[in-house]
């Protein structure tokens, strides 16, 4: 471990884009405060080892690894498969269908309120 004294105000750097400035000393407590990317996570001690325990936690949960998609289709298994486009077919033959060469839809949404046009005459 290096230690190292500063004095309020003074800093130290870690690599490159990492600074650290003793903001304040009061009595058994120093305030630190940390310049690093947005990117780079800074937890306090505490939370970092309740953040591993968690992780851990979830790791050995039964289930933990097994639990893809193969849970989402049996979840679904017995539910109706909804109708598409009116008509009967699943979503498994629509996927295996040929496309259609169709011509591109256009939507025009025109915007209700007090710029609007309808009501009026």
């Amino acid at each position: 471990m290096l230690i190292l004294t500063r004095k309020p105000g003074e800093s130290l750097y870690i690599g490159d884009n990492v600074k650290i400035t003793i903001v304040e000393i009061k009595g058994h407590q120093i305030r630190v405060g940390i310049d690093a990317p947005s990117d780079l996570r800074i937890y306090r001690e505490e939370i970092y080892l309740q953040i591993l325990e968690e992780n851990k936690k979830a790791a050995e949960a039964p289930g933990a690894a097994d639990s893809g998609l193969e849970g989402l289709s049996s979840a679904w298994a017995g539910r109706k498969q909804p109708e598409l486009g009116g008509g009967k077919r699943s979503i498994s033959a629509l996927s295996s269908a040929k496309p259609q060469a169709t011509e591109p839809q256009v939507f025009i949404k025109r915007k209700r309120g007090k710029d609007s046009d309808e009501g009026k005459e």
